[in-house]
């Protein structure tokens, strides 16, 4: 954590100052140490150079456990190696500025919030490019990627919730949240939660699933009902048994995503979740609307709603 990034954080139960105690710092970053809440008293630890802002889960647990799980998988080697959800980091930045209708040169000195950061790919991809990125997950594997992007300047890891976000209001240029909302089981709330970061005249995009339209994965998740408590590693295995035939279908009919590899991993993302909230476009462009962005725009796309809104 660097000692500036106080200026943007805040108490994310109470939303007042905080004030950092360091038990160790190498340079300018803070290695171990403290965030004490000055109203509410409370403490976040920093843990190997990254903020832990997380106040209390409750049923979320489960959905951080799963992620926790998967990605180390994934650190491991498990799940993808040259891609992740089965596009590749370059493809992923130039998502970002398709979706997001932007170019690299508008991001010198801009603030950029990737709710839902996973890995942290698309945080060090967007630094390279002059902006001050904030990547935020609720997994407790952040630690590891912070260890890859710690000497990335201007890139920033925070593990936070997205119901109880640690920013000050109207702190960032762009906020995305690809894959991440229809997670936590309250998604127009956590909706409101990232517009209230968005400054005057900066734009926000989200990723929702459809009422409209289910693939394999979810098909799957609802004729087994309760996927998601199957013991972690028995349901790591049963993926990558279903993902054999399947992957193979999906090479036959040239599909996307096809190795196996990818394939697995789609499924222990779509079974593990123990939320997986589905919304219309009409309702999240509606959304928008009530919190005052124009230019809202829909992107259309068969497997996601994804939309852009401007803040007034």
């Amino acid at each position: 954590m660097k000692r500036e990034i106080l200026n943007f954080l805040c108490c994310p139960n109470c939303k007042n100052d905080l004030t950092l105690i360091e038990t160790q710092a190498v340079n300018e970053e803070i290695m171990e140490g403290f965030l004490e809440c000055s109203n509410c008293q409370k403490l976040f630890k920093i843990n190997k150079g990254v903020p832990r802002m997380i106040i209390n889960l409750g049923n979320r647990k489960e959905t951080a456990e799963s992620w926790d799980f998967a990605w180390t998988k994934v650190a491991e080697g498990m799940f993808e190696v040259d891609t992740l959800y089965g596009i590749t980091e370059d493809e992923e930045l130039k998502r970002f500025f398709r979706y997001m209708d932007v170019v690299p040169d508008n991001l010198r000195g801009k603030f950029i919030l990737d709710a839902g950061c996973g890995r942290g790919r698309l945080v060090k991809a967007l630094v390279k490019d002059g902006a001050e990125v904030f990547g935020i997950d609720i997994s407790s594997t952040l630690m590891d990627v912070y260890k890859d992007y710690q000497h990335c300047e201007n890139a920033n890891i925070i593990q936070a919730d997205m119901l109880n976000l640690p920013f000050r209001g109207e702190t960032f240029d762009y906020v995305w949240s690809f894959g991440s909302i229809f997670l936590t089981g309250d998604t127009k709330r956590t909706f409101k939660s990232l517009c209230n970061l968005v400054k005057s005249s900066g734009k926000l995009f989200v990723s929702l699933l459809p009422t409209r339209h289910k693939d394999f994965g979810d098909k799957l998740r609802d004729f087994l009902r309760i996927s998601h408590r199957i013991p972690k590693n028995v349901l790591f295995s049963l993926c990558y048994i279903v993902a054999v035939p399947l992957s193979l279908i999906k090479k036959i009919l040239n599909m996307p995503g096809a190795s196996l590899r990818t394939t697995a991993f789609f499924l222990f993302v779509d079974l593990s979740a123990p939320i997986r909230s589905r919304h219309t476009e009409n309702e999240v462009i509606n959304w928008f609307k009530e919190e005052k962005f124009h230019n809202i725009t829909f992107v259309n796309s068969e497997r996601r709603i994804l939309v852009r809104g401007t803040k007034r």
